[in-house]
């Protein structure tokens, strides 16, 4: 009856163990990578309404406080045209940072196994030839 236990356990620690380490690089380039896809761009598009970038590009050619004359009229398109440029940047740097977050993600398991595989072998990175 022991011996069953322990073989029992055993076994499910050894398949638990090797299925593991399989099935985590399946995982982590399936659901993971949706998971990922899905919070970075889902990040975009939330920053987008956080700024309210359509807004104020709808609004764009609209007239601030509701003034009339031209020279409101110049001086509003001209504010809303500066502060467009400056959450655009804050957008495009947002957007560039998230992609470079996937991208890690996408590299991130290779290049363990580089480092590891090189460190095993005793690789010297200070050597080129």
């Amino acid at each position: 009856m022991t011996q069953n236990v322990v073989v029992i356990g055993i076994k499910y620690f050894f398949i638990d163990l090797v299925g593991g380490v399989i099935g985590f690089p399946v995982w982590w380039y399936t659901r993971g990578l949706s998971n990922a896809a899905k919070f970075c761009f889902g990040s975009i598009g939330n920053q987008w309404q956080n700024l309210g970038l359509g807004v104020w590009l709808k609004n764009l050619f609209v007239p601030m406080y509701g003034e009339t004359e031209i020279s409101g009229r110049i001086i509003s398109i001209f504010m809303r045209f500066v502060v467009l440029i400056g959450k655009g940047i804050a957008f495009v740097f947002w957007s560039i940072l998230l992609l470079i977050l996937f991208g890690l993600y996408l590299i991130l398991p290779p290049l363990v196994v580089l480092f590891f595989i090189t460190s095993l072998f005793g690789y010297d990175s200070t050597v080129i030839l």
